[in-house]
């Protein structure tokens, strides 16, 4: 797997981050979407709808409504995205069905973006999940997994094992079928026990890039 780290403004830029790879193991489902609305590979039985610019429905065959929804910008082959943007996730209009919307770093629906969406679910092996609204309360997640709010854009999310040897990613989304408006970025940060972590969320640099509570979905993946 080839990684590239930029900042908004498109340029190369070093920086920490965690990958997972999600091949369809039990408890996981997958799609990859290409830049023209396609779907290039997908876990058996996945269909795609395209509602308009910049906005998906992916359906799974089973229920994922208790799941969480991972999503990155992604080529689907070899090549590279050039222009950074950003995926965020829903839930959609049934219990199969996850809700996504590309955008811009301006914070508009954009067509044409490609990227690669995980379903990550409490049944899977190994895994902690939580999708936390704004106020950091819980909205569902894995048993034993809380989480709080410690100031604005700032939340703690705490587990049942220790968190060291693990990776933790995240993706701004709603906890429900509401449309995740307001674009953000999500970042893993410290915790202050060895089986927490803190997530901070933070507006578009084009919105001034200040700390924004705002719901998101993590998993945590040892």
């Amino acid at each position: 797997m080839y990684v590239e780290t930029k900042n908004q403004g498109g340029g190369l830029t070093d920086g920490p981050f965690n990958l997972a790879v999600d091949c369809g193991a039990p408890g996981w489902s997958y799609a990859v979407v290409g830049y023209t609305a396609n779907l290039v590979r997908a876990t058996h039985g996945t269909t795609l709808t395209n509602l308009g610019t910049g906005r998906y429905d992916v359906t799974f065959p089973t229920s994922i409504n208790n799941c969480a929804y991972e999503a990155t910008v992604g080529d689907p082959g070899h090549n590279l995205v050039f222009n950074p943007n950003g995926v965020y996730t829903g839930s959609g209009p049934g219990a199969r069905t996850v809700y996504i919307e590309t955008k811009n770093i301006g914070g508009g629906l954009s067509a044409g973006i490609p990227f690669h969406l995980a379903v990550i679910c409490p049944s899977a092996a190994n895994v902690k999940i939580a999708v936390v609204g704004a106020s950091g309360l819980p909205a569902r997640g894995s048993a034993l997994t809380s989480s709080f709010r410690a100031s604005t854009g700032q939340y703690t999310l705490a587990t049942s094992q220790p968190l060291p040897a693990c990776a933790v990613i995240a993706t701004r989304g709603s906890v429900n079928t509401s449309v995740p408006f307001d674009p953000a970025t999500v970042e893993i940060t410290a915790g202050p026990a060895p089986n927490t972590t803190g997530i901070q969320v933070r507006q578009l640099l084009f919105f001034g890039g200040n700390l924004a509570s705002e719901s998101f979905h993590a998993a945590m993946i040892c």
